[in-house]
């Protein structure tokens, strides 16, 4: 299957940098000047609680952010949040682009982790 948008995405552990996950993110189509779409990830288990889902992309200036779920987007629980996850002028990002983020626990809810994420 073709993907418009399929990247490798390195997640750090912000407080352990010795704590890594990959996961891969795909996008089936990416229509030029969208700013809202949804894709799908999926990765090995790690510091994620969750091993593939959706994620809902948000390119709009003052969002730029990802939200990955542990299921479809509508009514599934938040794994992941990415900030900046952008170009530099607007669209979807490309290899080299880096930027923070938090993963969550949803059985643990006082659980927040800080991390990096870097497209490979």
């Amino acid at each position: 299957m073709h993907f418009d948008f399929n990247v490798d995405v390195r997640l750090t552990d912000a407080n352990n940098p010795g704590s890594v996950q990959s996961i891969n993110m795909t996008i089936g189509s990416a229509p030029a000047g969208s700013d809202r779409l949804r894709g799908d990830w999926r990765g090995v288990p790690g510091f994620l609680p969750s091993s593939s889902g959706e994620f809902d992309w948000d390119g709009r200036q003052g969002h730029r952010v990802v939200f990955a779920f542990d299921g479809p987007s509508a009514g599934s629980r938040l794994v992941l949040g990415l900030n900046d996850f952008a170009a530099p002028g607007g669209g979807l990002p490309g290899r080299g682009a880096r930027g923070g983020g938090a993963v969550t626990d949803p059985d643990n809810p006082q659980f927040l982790g800080t991390v990096r994420w870097e497209i490979t």
